[in-house]
């Protein structure tokens, strides 16, 4: 006789479905946006958030090994984003879910204790993460036809 666990199997999202939902939700659209307004490819906007969470790290850092630590991390996020802004990147399903498992602790000991300082390192590492899963970024939509469109249709 088999044991049947329905847990295992189709009831529960699995980890795949979440980071699917959180990148679908909330991350992508606005990267999407970004980079449409900004003309930069979503390489090089992962590349900016990781150079942005190196400099909180670095301004968050509480001790010199820390500060020489997140201080050499930035030099070399400045360096790559310098000079491979839009080579492809990866990213880890596994490394974006810990992130975010990581953001909502923080928001958790925020609520307990009042102080909200450090969750935004997350919020960068979340950003630059999900833009790296980006294949291809739609061209943007205008809300109306260029003036030459319209002056070209008049009779």
């Amino acid at each position: 006789m088999t044991a049947t666990y329905p847990w295992r199997y189709g009831s529960g999202m699995s980890f795949a479905k979440i980071d699917h939902w959180i990148g679908k939700t909330l991350f992508i659209p606005p990267i999407v946006k970004l980079c449409q307004l900004t003309r930069q490819t979503q390489f090089a906007v992962s590349r900016l958030f990781w150079f942005l969470a190196a400099l909180d790290g670095l301004y968050r850092a509480q001790t010199l090994f820390g500060s020489i630590l997140w201080g050499g991390i930035s030099i070399v996020m400045m360096i790559s984003a310098g000079w491979r802004a839009d080579m492809p990147t990866r990213s880890s399903m596994v490394f974006r879910l810990l992130a975010a498992a990581l953001f909502i602790a923080d928001l958790l000991k925020a609520a307990a204790t009042g102080e909200l300082a450090g969750a935004e390192f997350w919020v960068f590492v979340l950003v630059a993460e999900y833009a790296a899963i980006i294949r291809t970024i739609p061209p943007r939509e205008t809300a109306a036809p260029a003036a030459s469109d319209q002056a070209a249709s008049r009779p």
